[in-house]
């Protein structure tokens, strides 16, 4: 597969004009749909076609790239009157870059797959370098899709078969969660107790976000999309009887502070959620 092959983008948002930026410098044929007209016109000014819907997108395209929230959109493109499977032929490809629930992708991939057509999941994470993208589905699929995924990201790896790719995810988001809660958690015990919060980024050497020491967590609602994701893990790991409860109390901190706080946050906003208990609180920053 090479530069000719044609690319479909439906969702336009800040991952998926990071992919118009990649597909487009390469060369790529790209064709965008989003429900945020503004945003199919940004991509159009960067040498991309504007589609009225995820089915002229399937129209116009080999290679298919979701860039969705969740399950939820990844449903509603897929299936409806619009969608994508009301245009897919066979030999086209579906990638699935979000994060979604994978009975999501088991479905789909078993829906595209008798159209004659693949799906594969390919859920994103960030890195210093960029995008690392971790793929779940069949070896003829992921050598298909694969040009296309190196193009976006820095790092493409296959790890298993559908949904394999975003059990991964949930292992990198409970990993995440964990590791920002409790960082949070030893900074204010450590306001708490008269110490300058920073010993332990400063001297100790814990790699410590800047940011947690802060009063602004503006973002585009990463930590929405994490006490998301967080429910997945919850869900997936319910199914596979798996036992993880400290996700679970960390799954409650972003739901707490999705709710008292602003879901427009990104992630360390969950520090909140400790400056209210230690201060009665009085102590959260504005919204």
């Amino acid at each position: 597969m090479g530069e000719q092959v044609r690319v479909g983008l439906i969702g336009v948002g800040s991952i998926g004009s990071h992919f118009t930026g990649k597909l487009r410098d390469e060369g790529y044929p790209l064709t965008v749909y989003d429900l945020d007209a503004a945003k199919v016109t940004q991509a159009v000014e960067r040498g991309a076609v504007g589609a009225a819907s995820p089915a002229e997108v399937t129209a116009q395209a080999d290679v298919i790239l979701l860039s969705l929230p969740g399950s939820p959109q990844v449903e509603t493109v897929m299936s409806g009157a619009e969608g994508v499977l009301a245009a897919l032929r066979p030999g086209q490809l579906v990638v699935d870059t979000g994060t979604t629930r994978v009975s999501t992708e088991l479905l789909y991939h078993r829906l595209c797959a008798e159209q004659g057509a693949g799906y594969i999941d390919s859920p994103i994470t960030w890195r210093q370098h960029g995008l690392l993208l971790m793929v779940g589905g069949p070896e003829a699929l992921y050598e298909q899709a694969r040009p296309v995924l190196e193009c976006i990201s820095y790092q493409v790896r296959r790890v298993g078969e559908i949904g394999q790719g975003q059990a991964l995810k949930y292992v990198n988001q409970l990993l995440q969660a964990g590791q920002l809660a409790v960082a949070c958690e030893a900074i204010e015990f450590a306001r708490a107790a008269g110490l300058d919060p920073k010993l332990p980024q400063e001297y100790l050497g814990f790699a410590i976000p800047d940011v947690i020491y802060g009063d602004t967590f503006e973002g585009t609602g990463q930590l929405a999309l994490h006490y998301k994701d967080l429910g997945y893990v919850l869900e997936h790991a319910h199914e596979l009887r798996a036992s993880v409860p400290l996700t679970s109390m960390i799954h409650e901190v972003f739901k707490a502070v999705a709710v008292d706080g602003d879901a427009s946050w990104f992630q360390p906003g969950i520090v909140t959620y400790w400056r209210r208990l230690n201060s009665g609180g009085s102590d959260a920053p504005e919204a």
